[in-house]
Order: structure tokens, then sequence, then C-alpha cells
């Protein structure tokens, strides 16, 4: 499950408008620019790690084609919409040069630092990746990958194994960033060839579980032959691990917008006036929404639990009807719930009870991840289970 494409450029031009009366605070005049900011850009995705480590191939496969390639290895390399295919190529003399086409069958020019690839792909509108390679010595590496880390909304961090070096590299990142990023294991196939893919998962499942949403085994090759295939191969491309990966990385994106926007309604609804009109939500998007309206603490958070119990209400109804729990669907609709009810508990006003909230729903977040990681009908019960609990709790500790 995944959330709904909305439309935010009505909703960035009324928080415009609202940042231009100049009523606002100063405080809350730097907050909606950044958040106008955000609105009008793609959601950032950086694909980082050490050379070698199958970055360009996980890209590609995202893209569902062959655009990298091996042909810019070592150029940090940014993939963004455009009306045409071109490569832009900045190099160490201050030239910008520019061909038709793809990177993977173009020449890349001497002296060239960077690369910016441009594709008509309509996905690209709301995101766009940046591959960055990490090399050098350590401080060099540190450096870009803050440099990394300030820039990116998603991170995803290939790597074969995630040694001990790459642990403590990792580890200096900032908390907020680590929230939103993903450890993938490519060539996970030779992962699985040698037989040590389960006992690496398992000794990594710690860590992930401290400093990423997720360990994630990809297989990108066969994930990317899955998608470019004239027929696409869903097996192919379910087993590859490249599916999970896509749907989660969607889904991030569709939270991280989900939330923009909310704050920027918040904002314009307290300072601004009217808000566009809008299509209806479904209960999803609807429980990310649910601190919007400006009303007290207490209100808001019994709004956010109704619409928890609405949305585990539905879910436990479409998986009745469609003769039971399916563990990977059940699972991946109460993360979309949870995080839901995270972002609507992040945009209300503070209080003792909302930030009691915060820290369950957040804790509560951590044990659906755990629940991800079994994948089986046990665990999704688990979880569904987890989510009528979260609301009991929550709407014991609430005020009346």
């Amino acid at each position: 499950m995944s959330l709904p494409q909305r439309d935010i450029s009505p909703l960035a031009g009324q928080l415009e408008h609202t940042l231009s009366t100049g009523l606002l605070p100063p405080d809350v005049t730097g907050w909606g620019s950044q958040l106008l900011q955000r609105l009008r850009q793609p959601v950032q995705v950086a694909v980082t790690g050490a050379p070698g480590t199958g970055k360009s191939a996980l890209t590609d496969m995202l893209l569902g084609r062959v655009v990298i390639g091996k042909s810019a290895a070592g150029l940090p390399v940014e993939i963004c919409h455009g009306p045409e295919e071109r490569v832009v190529f900045d190099t160490d003399a201050g030239e910008r040069l520019q061909q038709a086409g793809c990177l993977a069958s173009t020449a890349v020019p001497p002296g060239a630092v960077r690369a910016r690839q441009y594709l008509p792909d309509p996905r690209l509108r709301s995101r766009s990746y940046t591959e960055i390679p990490l090399a050098g010595p350590p401080a060099r590496q540190q450096d870009t990958l803050q440099q990394a880390a300030a820039m990116a909304d998603i991170i995803l961090w290939c790597s074969e194994t995630f040694p001990e070096a790459e642990q403590s590299l990792w580890s200096a990142v900032p908390d907020s960033t680590k929230d939103h990023s993903f450890l993938v294991l490519t060539m996970a196939d030779r992962q699985i060839m040698r037989g040590t893919l389960p006992g690496l998962i398992e000794s990594l499942e710690p860590v992930a579980a401290e400093e990423f949403l997720g360990v994630y085994p990809v297989a990108a090759i066969q994930g990317l032959t899955a998608q470019a295939a004239a027929r696409p191969a869903e097996d192919l491309w379910r087993s590859s691990g490249g599916k999970q990966l896509a749907e989660d990385v969607q889904r991030q994106i569709g939270l991280g917008r989900a939330s923009d926007a909310d704050q920027a309604e918040l904002l314009i609804r307290q300072f601004g006036g009217s808000l566009p009109a809008e299509a209806p939500q479904p209960p999803a998007v609807e429980t990310a929404r649910a601190a919007s309206a400006p009303q007290s603490p207490a209100a808001s958070l019994a709004a956010a639990l109704d619409q928890l119990q609405s949305g585990a209400e539905d879910m436990l109804a479409q998986a009745e009807a469609a003769g039971g729990p399916q563990a990977g669907p059940v699972l991946a609709q109460c993360m979309d719930l949870i995080r839901g009810l995270s972002s609507s508990l992040e945009a209300m006003p503070g209080s003792e009870a909302v930030s009691a909230a915060r820290e369950a729903a957040q804790d509560g977040e951590e044990l659906l991840m755990l629940c991800q990681l079994e994948q089986d009908e046990d665990a999704a019960i688990d979880a569904v289970t987890l989510l009528f609990q979260l609301k009991k709790e929550l709407a014991e500790d609430s005020p009346g």
C-alpha cells in the first residue's frame, strides 16, 4: 500500500500568498519558507556507499532501465526530471558540457567532476536520485556523508556486508536522517550462492534496528532485468528484493510529502485563511492530516486516534474479504497507519499528553519494524494487535 500522489501546487501557491502578507511572526516565516521550498522541489533520495557496492545498478533498477551503467564510476550523479534525455557535466575547469541521451551510452569528458542526468520520467517530478560515492581517506568520506545527510530526505546505504568500518562511518549521521534511511545489501545473489545471506541478515538486524528503517537484501541486476523486460517479470522482481525496497521507498516519499503538506495546511489555517479545494483522501492520508484543524491538543489527539481506529478496521475488513490476512500488505498498511499517526502528532501543539503519545507511537513503529522482518501471518496478526493496543493506551492517557 502506498500513499496516493497529491497535487500540492495549489497548496504551495496558497502558502506563498500567506508568507507574502508579512503578518507572520519571524520564526513562523522561516519555518514557512522552508516548507514552501520542500513543497516545490522533489524528494531528494541519496544512494551512497563505498566504491563497487552496486550504487549505479541499484539506481538503474529503481528507474527500471539502464541510465547510469558503468561509465560514470566515481562521479556524483544526479537523476532529475527534464523534458528530454540529456546529460550535463560540470568539469574541474568550471565548464558545463551538455550531451543528448543517457549517461550509460555517453563518453564522460576529461575533467568531469559531476554529472546531472535529465529524463522525461513523470516519477521524477516527485523525487530525484543522487548517487554519491564515498571514496578517499575516512575524513573525506565522513565529510561527503555529512553533506549527503544535509541534502537528502532519504538515504539508501549500499553495502555488501556493512562491515565495522562502514558502521562507524554511518554512526555519525544525525538520527533525523537515520529515521528515513535504508540499509541495502547489494549483490544479495552472491550471498545466496555462498549460503551466507541468512546469517548476515541475522547479525545485522540489531544494528539495523537502531540505525535504519530496515535491512533490504537486493539482487539489483536481477531486479533491473525484471523491470526492463518487454513483459515485466513480477516473480523475479519480487524475489530480487527490488519490489519491496521500491515500494517502501515510495511509501517514505508519500509520507514525507504528506507531512510537509500537513504542516503547510496548519500554517495556512492559522495565518492565511482558507485552503485550496481538494478531493477527499483515503484513511491513511486522513490519519496524517488529523491535526491540521485549529483545535485543542486533546481534540486533535482524539481525532487522530479515531482515524487510526477506522483505518485499522477498514484494513481488517479488506483482509477478511481477501480470504484472511496477507502478511506483506497487512504489515505495510499497519506501518502506513502508525506513521500517519506519528505525522499528525508531530504537527499538534505541544502538551504532556501529546508528548507521551509521540513517544508511544515511536515505540510502536519500532515494534512494527521488527514484525516486518518476520513477514508471516503471525507477524501480521501481531502488527494489527499492536495498533489496537496503541489506540487503547493513548485513549486512556488522553485528557477528557
